[in-house]
């Protein structure tokens, strides 16, 4: 008796190793996703009532496609949630953008945005809505944008026949050498160069500066100049002096950077959904709205040139929470955008204070008319006032007072929705008398060293922003500024970064 009781012991304790050591196996596997999000491959397990509409979609491309394998990502995000966090950076550098050629006016372009980069505009939520509803693509022409990006080996006269005639002919080895030592699709890769330069190149290819960044890494700014020179600058600081370093450089970026990072898919490296280590939503390849898909309709073209479109490939397609019924409808490009949401335009002189918590410890400062979206509103007061909660274009969160206190006697809304006039008059009801001087505005902001995205605590989340402000990726308000000069000498350097990252890893003191 005691002999099978000891045999069972043993086997409840083997059991339960294995299961420690595939968890493990699987969770070091799959580093860029969180505990709550899950890859599973079991289409036929897809619950219709929660996710409606993709079981059958995926399944008709299954039985066209037979060597097609897909899988699905349960991201574990509310789908309003997904677009409110997108819809974002209204006049001062939205998280999408639309090229308002012929085909994308009307109801394609941002009501409340005044932002224009040449031909480029901020895109509305409902073009936003209509491109991130995978159901949208979940056919044989857009599908490529999910398509797993990782692969062992490649035909290189496939290569050549793809750059022939472009920008990229006579470099088919570097393209191959490099997605082998980095096991990246080098289609993907081409598409991508393609994407970016066309099939002819652009300035940032061309050499006539002496460098070379033919995927326009740090081509930020507010105008093409200005894209073109950070492009070119951010070459100078690689020692891109070749097409072939830039190549070899540029694919090493993309799959340090993005790919294992979790971020394997084109749809993925637009749209930053994958519970990653250092945040979601703002570590994206590009502005245009339309560059997964773009980018999966050249990658189609590729294969259908090699004859093997038919071949194996994976996708991976994302699932988000409470999604609408049926798939979001494409803009009507002939009607004009209507805002929908709770966004609010700032109508405090000098700004207003931004919060941990109603009437809590000061974490940063919003503008006098930034447009922030109201994500809680009160509907009690705290310490004489409305504390909601928003968030800003950069992805910060926090309470801001909604109107004057109590005390005050002049009673002002400070949080104003679009297309009010701004007076005084607002919110119905909750105008108060009483003596002034409370008024939460005015230009003094506490911030917490090394906390550059403001969320309450230094993580790895804060060194990689440092890290890419180093590299030119990314640009900083002036509270992150602050929060990012950790040695406190006035410029955001890699000693800050070595700071940030030694307090997680060692817990020095900042």
């Amino acid at each position: 008796m005691k002999k099978v009781k000891i045999i069972k012991f043993i086997s409840i304790v083997v059991i339960l190793t294995i299961l420690a050591y595939t968890l493990l196996v699987l969770f070091d596997n799959n580093k860029a996703y969180a505990v709550s999000q899950w890859i599973s491959s079991d289409i036929d397990g897809i619950d219709e009532s929660l996710y409606p509409g993709f079981k059958e979609k995926i399944k008709s491309l299954q039985a066209q496609y037979p060597n097609w394998t897909f899988k699905v990502l349960y991201t574990d995000l509310n789908w309003s949630d997904v677009i409110s966090n997108e819809y974002v950076g209204h006049n001062s550098g939205p998280r999408n953008m639309i090229q308002a050629t012929t085909n994308y006016q009307g109801q394609w372009i941002c009501p409340i945005c005044s932002y224009t980069n040449s031909t480029w505009r901020c895109a509305s939520q409902a073009a936003i809505e209509y491109m991130m509803d995978p159901r949208n693509s979940l056919n044989s022409s857009d599908i490529f944008q999910f398509e797993e990006l990782t692969i062992n080996g490649c035909d290189i006269n496939a290569i050549n026949s793809m750059i022939s005639g472009t920008f990229l002919q006579g470099h088919a080895n570097e393209i191959a050498n490099s997605a082998n030592a980095t096991q990246i699709n080098p289609y993907y890769i081409i598409a991508r160069l393609i994407q970016e330069q066309g099939r002819n190149g652009s300035a940032t290819s061309s050499g006539a500066s002496g460098y070379y960044n033919p995927f326009n890494i740090g081509a930020t700014g507010n105008s093409d100049a200005e894209e073109i020179e950070n492009a070119i600058n951010y070459a100078k600081k690689q020692g891109w002096n070749t097409l072939e370093k830039a190549i070899t450089g540029g694919i090493n970026f993309i799959a340090n950077d993005y790919i294992k990072q979790g971020q394997n898919t084109l749809y993925f490296q637009k749209f930053d959904v994958e519970n990653q280590y250092n945040g979601l939503y703002w570590h994206q390849y590009m502005q245009n709205l339309m560059a997964a898909q773009s980018e999966g309709n050249t990658l189609r073209k590729t294969y259908v040139d090699i004859n093997s479109v038919s071949s194996s490939h994976t996708f991976i397609i994302p699932l988000y929470k409470n999604m609408p019924s049926t798939a979001c409808s494409r803009p009507d490009g002939s009607a004009d955008a209507t805002v929908s949401g709770d966004i609010v335009k700032v109508n405090a002189n000098g700004g207003l204070n931004m919060r941990n918590a109603p009437n809590g410890s000061v974490i940063g400062a919003v503008s006098s008319g930034e447009i922030v979206t109201r994500i809680e509103k009160a509907t009690s007061k705290v310490a004489g006032t409305y504390w909601d909660k928003i968030r800003r274009a950069n992805g910060e969160e926090g309470y801001v007072a909604r109107q004057t206190y109590d005390n005050e006697a002049e009673y002002k809304l400070y949080l104003l929705p679009l297309g009010d006039d701004g007076s005084n008059t607002g919110d119905s009801g909750n105008a108060d008398s009483g003596n002034s001087g409370n008024t939460d505005n005015g230009n003094t902001t506490t911030v917490k060293k090394g906390d550059v995205n403001g969320d309450g605590q230094v993580s790895p989340g804060d060194y990689v922003l440092i890290k890419n402000n180093i590299l030119g990726l990314n640009t900083f308000n002036e509270t992150q500024k602050m929060a990012a000069d950790v040695n406190g000498d006035g410029q955001i350097s890699p000693g800050d970064y070595v700071l940030v990252k030694n307090n997680i890893l060692y817990g020095t003191t900042l």
